[in-house]
């Protein structure tokens, strides 16, 4: 067994139970549809969460020629994106304490700061694992630093206009899907 291999396989369990989170969530909102109460925001968001989490794992592909050598560290740092997809994939349903709500309009409005600012932090991890890792430029990751940009001024300018966050997510969810469609990067 190579060592990308031995590491990839950690990668791919987190993404996988981030991916059962969202689908789990899904099928909870499905049988329960009379008595739940969904709004167009959250919806969107899960659906983005959910491709970010294909994203990562057909991304993380790359690694397998971007690294070399193998260390505890880096496999720690490369752990954090989809560590932090885990997290927002649980936290985008109420569960624990919470797991009663089916109203997820409010739910949504009510956490969309953590959600926020999750992403916010995917987007950071995203941007210094494609330097530190992969070699990318700076200048090469101008949408990342757009993204960043849309999410603090969400959360520094305490958005609650439920319109500003549908179109919000909805254009982040055609970004991504638009990325995924013409992005060049195969598996070889």
């Amino acid at each position: 067994m190579e060592p990308f291999e031995y590491v990839v396989v950690l990668f791919s369990l987190i993404l996988g139970l981030g991916i059962a989170q969202l689908l789990t969530g899904i099928a909870d909102i499905v049988s329960n549809l009379k008595n739940t109460k969904t709004t167009l925001a959250h919806s969107v968001m899960v659906f983005n969460v959910f491709l970010l989490h294909i994203q990562e794992w057909w991304y993380s592909y790359q690694y397998a020629s971007d690294v070399k050598v193998w260390t505890l560290p880096l496999v720690l740092f490369l752990l954090v994106y989809p560590i932090l997809l885990f997290l927002l994939a649980r936290m985008l349903f109420p569960t624990g304490l919470r797991g009663h709500e089916t109203n997820l309009e409010e739910y949504y409005y009510d956490q969309w700061k953590w959600f926020f600012g999750i992403t916010l932090s995917i987007i950071v991890v995203s941007f210094l694992q494609n330097i530190i890792v992969s070699g990318w430029a700076i200048t090469s990751q101008i949408p990342q630093y757009l993204m960043a940009l849309a999410y603090i001024a969400f959360l520094t300018l305490d958005i609650q206009n439920k319109k500003a966050h549908n179109i919000f997510v909805i254009l982040q969810g055609l970004a991504w899907l638009i990325w995924a469609i013409v992005d060049p990067y195969e598996l070889k």
